[in-house]
């Protein structure tokens, strides 16, 4: 019986074509019924995009900025999570006095300007890492947040478009999420007609381009969010928020939309809440959303999942 079963196997394989390897010629490799073993699979592109989990290392670029400083203080305050949180910043004492936190590793880092970090430098800030946040930025208008080259193409375009490049060569990024505007993809209409007029919202676009090309490329999962009007502290921006002390909804409560389609004003702590979020919820998978505070209660974590997976 033996004997008559491999017969019909024998000739499939007769009629296969020959490989070859300089000059030898040999059969290929056929597994026969009764052979043990298991069929490996490739990995799955989910495994390269899954949420940051406990341990691992977290690096903010803008971790000094309004949203940057809440990102930090909720991954550094997520219960048992211990992530290793790097940030990187252009005056390193600033920023440690800023964040008030021993357990932050800091790197300094200038994004703009002659002193700007090369490509390596900044890779070897995100090695190890499975997530990246960039919260940069300047101000839409020329004010002396400009000084320096500070300006919305040199961070907003240029500096976004080097680091998401950096991030596509460290092997252990899985997520990255980018915080930017509502209005990106509606310049011709008000009031983002206005709030562009120096080209900010252009260069927040193509930040956002540069990131998603990044993570098709290397396969990592992306996050872009673009909340309205930043409003509620900690204040960083020369704006009217700053100057009034605009305050967001009683509570965090948000509505959230797939795209470029929400108008009103955003608290930062809600803003940094779905910044977090992105990096840990299973849901939020290459996903661009904008965001606006309102006066329901904070969402859950089933909420933000809900949310996710509606988009």
């Amino acid at each position: 019986m033996m004997r008559n079963s491999l017969l019909p196997i024998l000739l499939i394989a007769l009629q296969l074509p020959l490989c070859c390897t300089g000059f030898a010629f040999q059969l290929p490799k056929i597994q026969m019924p009764w052979e043990g073993g298991t069929t490996s699979t490739p990995s799955s592109t989910t495994n390269k995009k899954s949420p940051i989990k406990s341990n691992d290392k977290v690096v903010i670029f803008g971790a000094t900025g309004g949203v940057g400083q809440l990102v930090t203080k909720k991954l550094s305050a997520r219960d048992g999570k211990n992530y290793q949180l790097t940030i990187a910043a252009r005056d390193a004492a600033r920023a440690k006095e800023t964040l008030g936190n021993d357990n932050i590793d800091v790197v300094e880092l200038n994004l703009v300007g002659n002193s700007k970090a090369t490509d390596a430098e900044l890779q070897a800030a995100i090695e190890g890492a499975t997530g990246v946040v960039v919260s940069v930025g300047t101000t839409a208008f020329p004010t002396k947040r400009w000084d320096g080259g500070n300006n919305p193409k040199a961070i907003d375009m240029e500096a976004v478009t080097r680091i998401a490049n950096a991030a596509s060569n460290v092997e252990s990024v899985r997520r990255m999420v980018l915080l930017t505007s509502v209005g990106v993809s509606r310049t011709k209409q008000m009031p983002f007609l206005i709030l562009n007029l120096f080209g900010v919202l252009d260069a927040k676009r193509a930040g956002e381009d540069a990131v998603k090309s990044a993570a098709g490329e290397a396969g990592f999962s992306y996050s872009i969010v673009r909340p309205g009007r930043l409003v509620g502290g900690p204040y960083t921006n020369l704006d009217l928020a700053n100057l009034f002390k605009i305050e967001g909804g009683a509570e965090n409560g948000v509505d959230v939309a797939g795209g470029d389609v929400l108008l009103g004003d955003c608290k930062r702590d809600a803003c940094a809440e779905a910044v977090v979020q992105c990096l840990e919820n299973e849901s939020c998978v290459d996903l661009e959303f904008s965001l606006v505070s309102n006066e329901d209660t904070a969402l859950t974590n089933d909420g933000w999942s809900s949310a996710f997976t509606s988009m």
